[in-house]
């Protein structure tokens, strides 16, 4: 054979794979006899290193106490943000459950006030008007006396 082995060949030897005139190559070629004790030797040392050199220790994960899930988790917060803004919600102020009374009585005589000073500011001068709000003022005091 003028042709060198390939390094697969070499692997086909060693594992008992090769054919007769691989062998007789072997046999025959410097070369190739040189790369082949060269690969057994490798080998060699690579077997004996796995088997003499323990493996490293394997770091286990430490499980949680709980196991933790997203959805579980999630719906957890939602129950959380719909208690908290069930509180806020219910500590709103709530809207006046009576409406302001007013009595007709009232409402009339305050329009009655009101008319008459609107007419005045017309009609009269700036001390008129002045007095009359002072007048109404002082009806206002007499009337919540009685």
């Amino acid at each position: 054979m003028s042709r060198c082995l390939r390094e697969r060949t070499l692997w086909d030897v060693y594992e008992g794979e090769g054919t007769a005139a691989q062998q007789v190559h072997l046999q025959t070629c410097v070369a190739c006899r040189m790369r082949y004790q060269a690969f057994v030797h490798t080998l060699e040392e690579i077997s004996s290193s796995l088997q003499a050199t323990p493996p490293p220790p394997v770091r286990m994960p430490r499980p949680f106490p709980y196991p933790v899930r997203w959805q579980s988790a999630m719906v957890g917060l939602a129950v959380l943000l719909l208690l908290v803004g069930g509180g806020l919600w219910l500590r709103q102020v709530p809207p006046p459950t009576q409406p302001a009374v007013v009595y007709s009585e009232e409402l009339t005589l305050w329009l009655e006030e009101v008319d008459t000073i609107v007419v005045m500011t017309l009609d009269a001068d700036g001390v008129e008007v002045w007095e009359a709000i002072v007048d109404m003022a002082a009806l206002d005091a007499a009337l919540e006396e009685e």
